[in-house]
């Protein structure tokens, strides 16, 4: 296997079409053509279907795809990393980021990073564990902040703790709910949830099953927080967020939180990266200002960071 080889096998699983992949690799069709053959018949083994749609991958493809883009990434990771060594850091750090996180330290944590590496490109991910978990381990992503994915000895990722905290029930003002105590008298309602798929029968068998209230028989998914927001505000849809996203929203989004008995879903964010391939300069240089704007919202006098800190517990 040869190195433009499989950056022509990435091109083609990022742009979707021989065509489209030899545009952004500057080359022409019949060069993309040629590589890929090259790579079948070195391989022997097919690795795409050609046909009036397009182009899919084989099973072949598709595990050599994500390899490609792991060599890939860790060559680019290697050369910021000497680049940062000569004193000219350049390059792109793609981070996965849960939304709470976004709206509150991210943007300062920014302002920061960009004084010391202002060469660096920035790259921003919604941090839904459906979304970042596969980029994480094909190497598309270098890290992710929030929820980490279930941990486990032989686990691909390693997690650093950042804080943990609650989560409550959430609604629009005015929700013939609203006032309920309990989540056993939530168990018709209709809900909408940012949680991952793959996730889901655990999730429901945390928060529902095990205090004894049978599984809401409408539950859906929403992969965005302002899909979610939207259906909640404007539907009698219930939904479940961590405190402090219900501390910055709850206002502004005219919605309020059930005064549940129950706790309800306590979350971890961590930080989570690849074992194999540990945040570069760039990538600790931007772990290094999130830590210290945490560290000085913690500290703050501002009310609304007071509020938040009060509805977190710092782990770092």
């Amino acid at each position: 296997m040869k190195l433009h080889q499989l950056s022509t096998l990435a091109a083609i699983a990022d742009t979707g079409s021989l065509r489209a992949a030899a545009r952004s690799l500057d080359v022409s069709p019949a060069a993309v053509t040629k590589a890929v053959r090259e790579l079948e018949a070195d391989l022997h083994a097919p690795l795409v279907i050609r046909n009036t749609n397009g182009i899919t991958f084989t099973e072949y493809g598709r595990a050599l795809v994500v390899h490609a883009r792991l060599v890939l990434g860790q060559l680019a990771r290697a050369e910021a990393e000497l680049d940062a060594m000569r004193g000219a850091a350049a390059g792109k750090l793609s981070i996965g980021v849960t939304p709470w996180v976004a709206l509150t330290f991210l943007p300062a944590t920014v302002l920061r990073f960009r004084e010391r590496m202002p060469e660096v490109q920035l790259e921003f991910f919604e941090g839904l564990l459906a979304v970042v978990q596969p980029r994480l381990r094909d190497g598309t992503l270098d890290f992710s902040i929030g929820r980490p994915p279930p941990a486990s000895p032989q686990s691909e990722f390693h997690h650093e703790p950042l804080f943990s905290t609650h989560s409550a029930v959430i609604a629009r003002r005015g929700h013939p709910l609203a006032n309920c105590r309990s989540l056993l008298e939530l168990e018709d309602a209709e809900w909408v949830l940012n949680w991952d798929p793959a996730s889901r029968e655990s999730m429901a068998d945390n928060l529902f099953l095990r205090r004894g209230m049978r599984v809401p028989r409408t539950i859906h998914l929403a992969h965005s927080f302002a899909i979610l927001t939207g259906l909640i505000t404007h539907t009698d849809m219930l939904s479940i967020c961590p405190w402090p996203l219900v501390e910055l929203s709850m206002a502004k989004e005219n919605l309020c939180a059930l005064p549940l008995r129950e706790t309800v879903d306590e979350t971890t964010v961590s930080v989570t990266a690849r074992r194999s391939s540990p945040p570069g300069p760039a990538g600790r240089c931007f772990l290094d200002c999130l830590h210290e704007v945490i560290d000085e919202g913690a500290r703050s006098r501002d009310p609304d960071m007071r509020r938040l800190f009060h509805s977190i517990e710092l782990l770092l």
